[in-house]
């Protein structure tokens, strides 16, 4: 099986059960910038509410963190 956040099923499921994981889960760490484009032409598009109302939280959660909301 392949990892999942570069951690395998078993360090997962060790965590869930209580243990602890050696890293902290980063789950931005693929490369955003590509998305952030086609988010931004929603954002412009759409405006933040319009977003809300579609549904469209990814794409808010990553506007957020590049601070364009």
């Amino acid at each position: 099986m392949t990892d999942i956040f570069g951690y395998s099923w078993e360090d997962i499921q060790r965590a869930q059960r209580g243990g602890r994981l050696g890293r902290t889960i980063q789950p931005s760490a693929e490369d955003d910038r590509i998305r952030l484009n086609a988010d931004r032409a929603l954002l412009a598009k759409h405006g933040a509410d319009g977003l809300k109302e579609l549904g469209f939280f990814g794409c808010i959660d990553r506007l957020q963190r590049a601070g364009d909301i």
